[in-house]
Formats: C-alpha cells, structure tokens, sequence
C-alpha cells in the first residue's frame, strides 16, 4: 500500500472512491474486465472506518464470485437459519420464530458478517482480480475540467482517470459538492447504533439452540419506545450484535438520546435474558438511509458514477433490512460500465448512462421500485407503540385464566384497542402493509 503522491503524475483508466462493499466490488469488476483500476480507502485499512457488520444476503456474492462459501476462512461469522420478528411490552414480548433448514445449506440465504473481515476480503478479491489499492487517502474533492470529472484531488495531490466511481458512503461529500443530491432531511435518515457483546464459549449455542454456524436474526417493534425505529439482535461466531435504529427527526422531535435508548433496549427483560453474563467489546454508530426510492441522486455524469450508499441504495421492507447486497450489486455494474466505457473509448454521460439502465432492470432498482412507498408507510406511529403494546395486551388477556369472562377473541381486541387504536384503523394498516411491503 503507498501514498497518494506515488501516484499523482499517473492517470487510471478506472478509479474508484471508497473501500466499502461497493468500491471494492467496482474494483473487482472493473479489474476482471481487463482495464486499470485504482482503489482509494480513507482508512488506514480497509474495513477500518466500517460500523461493525450486519446480514448480508448472499445471493449478489454468488453471482460475482462464485461458491465462497467452500473458501477455506470465508469472512462470514454464522449462516442465518433462523429468522424472528419480536413485538416488545414494557415487560413482554410477542415473537414469531421461523425456522428454515435449507437457510442453513448451500448456497444459503443471508449470513452475519462483521464488516472489518468481510470489507478485506473483498478487498483482497479486487486485489488478486488486478486492482491497486491504496489506504489512508482522504479524497477531498474531484478533479474537473469544462464539467467533466477528469480524477480526484487529495491533499493538494491530483490523480487521473478515464472513469471515476464514487462510493464514499452515505454521507457522500463528494455527490454534494457535485450538486447530484441536496442535504438530505431529517425524516429521510435514520441513526443507527451497534455494540457487539461477547458470550462465554458454548453460550451461544445453548441460548439460541443452534448447532455447527447456525445463526439468528432477531427485528424488534415496540423499542426504541415512543419514537420511529426498530432493534436488532443477531448472533456472530462468538458474540452478538445488537443495537437500535432512530430515526433523525423523529429522535429530535422526542428530545430522545439514541445511547440511552440502546440501553433502554437492553434492559428489557426479554433482552436482557439474551445478553447475560456478555461482555461489551465494540461499540458504533453510524447515520442510515431510510427514504428509499426518493434519496437516489442522479447516478452519473461525464466521467463518472456513483454507487453503494453513496446513491442511497438501501431498502427496509419490515422483513429485510437491505445495504450490503444492493452495495455490491450496484459495485459490480458500475465496475463493467466503466470498464466497457473505457474500452470504448467514450467515457462521456452518453455511455455511462447504460449504468441507470442496467440498474433498472437488475435486483437494486427494481427492488427499490417495487417498495417505493415503505417510507411511508413507516412513519405510522401506530407501528412502533400502540401495535407492540396491543399484541401484547391482547395475548396477555388471552392466555390468562382467572374464573372471569373474557369475551370472545373480538371482545377482547377492541377492549385492548381501545385508545390507542380503532379497528378500522388497524384493518387499514394492515391492508396497507399487504400492498407495501
């Protein structure tokens, strides 16, 4: 790995921003399509300013690399085989537990990952694919003539190429300043924040009843309390990762503190039960795109592309929580449009346009597409206190038995509706959640 400055009388046919899952997936690309490729990595490492992991959906690696799963250190920690989404009670917990063994065989379905293993390892892929990579390069902003973007300028250094493709992450300074997307509001961003507790050996697999890697992934409603989020809690090799989701405005508006709402979360009873005797070793943060469809800025330019979060590719549809797999999907197309521009010889908006045409018709933007309204549907305050606290009041009637006359199922649903939410809204929500999500 040298400094920026061994390069800064070279020009790149392909250079890309950024050593997340998408730069080095355009890397890779872009490097098995024959041309020259620079990688940039701000980072003194690759995977060093990385949050500390999440589900990955395995299906995008298949088609880009191949059988990974038979490498002999594959950077994933456990295959998830077991999927459940919890309700959570002031002191209660509703959960719907699915259980799949074929999530657990080859080719799999989604798998934990700790984002400092796996970023390397796609790294060191683009590498052994022919890409340079270079780390601890700050880009500050990009290299342009007559509106073209002709490379990138680090620190008084300039570096050329025939394609740029940035992939700085969610808060891409370098699509602002470009003009290709305003700030993005409040209502459109969600916080996140991780902590990775460790278990004591065999804990694990006798809490969560796994065997060999078996994983689970558990989505929480009903925390953080009195705001738009969610939880999340889902089993590494040997630890956990769990955390919360707060959405920006909605945290400003509640005067609510995203850290004394991770640890509201963890001292449920329910939670707490999950996490006993763990030790915390790692603690982030990072901001998340939560505005779908409507925060993808325009996508390229005259010598350039952008891709990952960077173009605001990330989709939550209540079941799945969605980065990774779109980061690399839209990696790997913008890594073959620049590399085929470049052989072309037009690396102007005309050719690099394909890029948004391919993205249309692959799994990124036609996902997007598909679930463009669950922004909205996910800014009913319904879902995140009265729904939690009516499943389960309503469960608590039910299954309680003291001599009394409960009423039939109906009854005792309206009595736990009862000012918090009507039936006909809940008929409403519900058809909405069936058209949306």
């Amino acid at each position: 790995m040298f400094g920026v400055l061994r390069f800064a009388m070279e020009k790149f046919q392909v250079l890309v921003i950024g050593g997340g899952p998408a730069g080095s997936a355009a890397a890779y690309a872009a490097a098995k399509a024959g041309v020259q490729v620079l990688l940039l990595e701000r980072g003194h490492e690759v995977g060093s300013k990385t949050v500390s992991g999440g589900l990955l959906y395995t299906h995008v690696l298949r088609g880009l690399y191949g059988d990974f799963w038979a490498e002999e250190d594959p950077p994933f920690e456990r295959w998830i085989s077991r999927y459940v989404l919890g309700f959570l009670g002031d002191s209660s917990a509703t959960l719907i537990d699915h259980y799949d063994t074929s999530f657990g065989e080859p080719p799999y379905n989604g798998v934990s990952v700790l984002r400092n293993k796996l970023d390397k390892w796609l790294a060191q892929k683009a590498q052994e694919a022919g890409a340079m990579i270079v780390t601890g390069t700050r880009v500050d902003e990009l290299l342009e003539e007559n509106g073209r973007v002709k490379g990138i300028i680090s620190g008084g250094d300039q570096i050329e190429a025939d394609v740029t493709v940035v992939c700085d992450g969610i808060n891409s300074l370098l699509t602002k300043k470009k003009g290709f997307r305003s700030e993005w509001a409040g209502s459109t961003l969600g916080i996140g924040v991780k902590q990775v507790i460790e278990l004591p050996t065999g804990k694990l697999e006798e809490r969560f009843l796994l065997s060999g890697l078996e994983g689970v992934e558990y989505t929480f409603l009903g925390r953080p309390k009195g705001a738009e989020g969610g939880a999340f809690l889902y089993t590494n090799k040997q630890s956990l990762s769990l955390g919360v989701i707060l959405n920006m405005q909605s945290a400003v508006e509640n005067n609510l503190d995203i850290s004394m709402v991770t640890e509201d979360f963890k001292s449920h009873p329910f939670i707490e039960k999950l996490i006993a005797e763990g030790t915390l070793v790692e603690y982030s943060a990072c901001l998340v795109a939560e505005g779908g469809l409507d925060m993808v800025p325009r996508l390229f330019g005259d010598g350039f592309l952008v891709a990952g979060s960077a173009a605001g590719f990330v989709l939550n549809n209540g079941f799945n929580l969605r980065g990774m797999d779109f980061a690399v999907g839209s990696g790997r197309i913008a890594g073959e449009v620049a590399a085929k521009a470049v052989k072309t010889g037009d690396t102007s908006s005309r050719v690099l346009g394909e890029y948004t045409h391919l993205l249309e018709n692959s799994f990124v933007l036609k996902h997007l597409r598909r679930y463009k309204n669950y922004p909205k549907f996910f800014a009913n305050r319904r879902l995140y206190d009265a729904y939690p606290e009516v499943i389960n009041s309503f469960l608590h009637e039910m299954y309680s038995v003291d001599g009394g006359d409960r009423g039939h199922l109906l009854s005792v649903l309206r009595r736990n509706l009862e000012g918090k939410a009507s039936l006909y809204s809940l008929i409403k929500d519900a058809w909405d959640a069936a058209r949306n999500l």
